[in-house]
């Protein structure tokens, strides 16, 4: 029986992603109708998955937000300010999880289980992020891309869903566990080389059959595969704003908007998806059930 795949979405503005935010003026705001598309899509499938909301936005939007959980999805937190870790101290981004989990709470009296970081901004420059989302009280990171990119990304990190060691938080740590924080990598395509497949830009350009296969190639070792995106990938609207940036934030931020609905609606009728947290728990009782130990580890 193939595993459950962890399908996600971070919930930002449009012109707060990395290449567009030095970029923009006074930008027309779309996040309640790129969120209504993605859920609209959701509820067609009767399918579930994890929102990973800026704080900010939930202090704006907590009735959309609200909406989202009563919906059925999960709610996780995407920090505050969506600055990327890099920019960041152990200190502020402390006050950005507590901050932002205050906000996730007073729209939808839980607080997240779950964190992301803007542009997967989780490296070994900032490793110690991993002992703060401990202390701040998380039970599970997906912020790990699991192949260098010009942009962020570790290579040689783990594939598949491992328990942190926070010594060496990298290196598979065996599998899930409750006594320990969890990260879900995003997914790369890996039976001889990490090509990312795992969602956002990468499915827009990807022929939808492409990113079928690399799930499908992970399912068949066990593996989950966990795909993000962004609700604003999912509004042809948000194309028409980017005449003025740069061809390459252009291309890389507005390439395949107005067939992402389609592509996505496919791999909906093709695999089986889920929130990120029953990825996790559906992990962690199997490990359970076989009696794996912490030592055994998981592989790549």
């Amino acid at each position: 029986m193939s595993p459950t795949n962890a399908l996600s979405f971070d919930l930002e503005h449009w012109f707060t992603a990395t290449l567009l935010r030095e970029e923009t003026t006074d930008p027309v705001v779309h996040v309640e109708r790129s969120t209504e598309i993605v859920l609209d899509l959701l509820d067609r499938h009767d399918v579930t998955a994890t929102f990973y909301v800026v704080g900010e936005v939930a202090e704006a939007y907590p009735d959309l937000i609200a909406r989202i959980a009563t919906a059925g999805h999960e709610i996780g937190s995407h920090g505050h300010t969506h600055r990327p870790l890099f920019e960041l101290t152990p200190e502020i981004f402390r006050e950005e999880l507590d901050h932002s989990s205050d906000a996730l709470e007073a729209a939808v009296n839980e607080r997240p289980r779950g964190f992301r970081a803007p542009n997967f901004s989780v490296t070994p420059r900032t490793e110690w992020a991993f002992e703060t989302l401990t202390d701040a009280g998380f039970e599970y990171d997906s912020s790990v891309f699991p192949v260098k990119t010009p942009m962020y990304g570790v290579r040689g990190a783990p594939l598949r869903p491992y328990a942190v060691n926070l010594d060496a938080p990298f290196a598979a740590g065996g599998p899930p566990r409750p006594d320990a924080l969890t990260e879900v990598p995003l997914a790369v395509f890996h039976p001889h080389v990490r090509l990312p497949i795992a969602g956002g830009f990468y499915a827009r350009v990807l022929p939808a059959r492409v990113v079928k296969w690399g799930i499908k190639t992970f399912n068949a070792s066990g593996t989950p595969a966990t795909l993000y995106f962004h609700p604003w990938e999912f509004n042809p609207a948000v194309a028409d704003e980017l005449g003025d940036v740069s061809p390459h934030a252009r291309f890389i931020s507005s390439h395949g908007i107005d067939t992402l609905a389609a592509k996505l609606d496919s791999l909906l009728e093709a695999v089986e998806f889920g929130p990120v947290e029953d990825v996790i728990d559906e992990a962690t009782t199997c490990s359970t059930e076989r009696g794996v130990t912490p030592s055994e580890g998981v592989g790549q």
